[in-house]
């Protein structure tokens, strides 16, 4: 039994909940989404659940274009972090190996590369975990991103010779004025063609600045940016998604399977063989956020809301199981640390 699965964090698809509200007036309340995930800019969501999202604003709105309808909110500009790194290059071909290699950060399971064909260039986009109807809205999310990068350096008057999408057709009239270039639906993978010479549009808004000495993000935000699994480690897979789970109440067995798409006894059968159980695991889990919200400055009673608990008591008694000390204690011991002098 694998448990192959894909994540995308929480800053990456922000900006459809942006379009979303801005266009529908369809908040994330209205989605069942917690605020809380997605203030969380770095959170891993797994791609299944990003898929029934999809689908349910399809719902929603009526609209199965509403992709189409928001694609002003798909950029990369919107990303605050890495800043505006992305598209802060010279010219489109800097921009564009930046984007294929940057982008692995925050999407797991798919791929971003370059096919070359004489004088075209194809930047495709394949992602395996996006299924039915929410393969044509990831296609479209992904094609108005990368359209809207490469509109930074050649202006909106651009001329893609063609794009490729994924999944059934989506109003091809309006996306192909869009695009202004015929669209070809259920393809096997997301293509946008342009010329090779656009890769040496520069964009008049470049102003050259030194390299910083300084890294402009702290170091705990740039390891957590650098660790995103991949979908076969299957330790790190389960590690996030009881940690994702957490944002809908206490982790529980029943409903880390459910995520999976399993049931709780092919979910234990698969920890046991790994070593764990899963008290042990979603324990652990909470008791190192934990320890997150006391470096971010976050009070005891805040912390135990925030992880679920039912009050500050079933919190403590928890953390000391793994820590050995309460929160209070660990809390204290934190503070004094950083009382020391240097």
């Amino acid at each position: 039994m694998l448990l192959n699965t894909a994540f995308i964090r929480s800053c990456y698809i922000a900006p459809i909940f942006t379009g979303i509200y801005a266009k529908y007036g369809i908040s994330l309340d209205d989605l069942g989404i917690p605020e809380q995930l997605m203030q969380d800019r770095m959170m891993l969501i797994p791609f299944t659940e990003v898929s029934q999202w999809f689908e349910q604003i399809e719902r929603l709105t009526g609209d199965a274009d509403f992709m189409v309808k928001i694609q002003q909110h798909l950029t990369l500009s919107a990303l605050e972090i890495p800043g505006n790194w992305f598209l802060s290059a010279p010219d489109l071909a800097i921009s564009f190996r930046r984007i294929n290699h940057g982008v692995n950060c925050f999407q797991s399971g798919a791929s971003y590369y370059a096919q070359q064909s004489g004088k075209i260039l194809k930047w495709c986009y394949n992602n395996d975990f996006a299924k039915g109807k929410a393969r044509s809205h990831d296609s479209l999310r992904v094609a108005f991103t990368l359209f809207n990068a490469i509109k930074h350096y050649v202006g909106d008057g651009n001329n893609l010779l063609k794009v490729r999408l994924s999944g059934p057709p989506i109003q091809q009239q309006e996306t192909e004025q869009l695009f202004n270039c015929p669209v070809v639906w259920n393809a096997p993978q997301t293509e946008l063609w342009l010329s090779i010479d656009d890769l040496l549009m520069s964009t008049e808004d470049y102003t050259y600045e030194p390299e910083p000495l300084t890294a402009s993000i702290p170091l705990s935000q740039l390891e957590k940016l650098l660790n995103i699994p991949q979908p076969t480690d299957t330790p790190k897979v389960l590690y996030e998604m009881v940690n994702y789970s957490r944002y809908y109440g206490l982790p529980s067995v029943d409903k880390v399977a459910a995520l999976f798409g399993i049931s709780r006894q092919q979910l234990q059968r698969r920890l046991q063989k790994l070593g764990f159980t899963f008290t042990y695991l979603s324990g652990y889990i909470q008791c190192n956020q934990a320890i997150k919200y006391m470096l971010e400055g976050m009070d005891i009673d805040e912390i135990a809301l925030r992880l679920g608990y039912s009050n500050s008591h079933s919190f403590s008694r928890s953390f000391t199981r793994f820590r050995r000390q309460t929160p209070t204690q660990y809390l204290a011991k934190l503070n004094l640390q950083s009382k020391k002098p240097l």
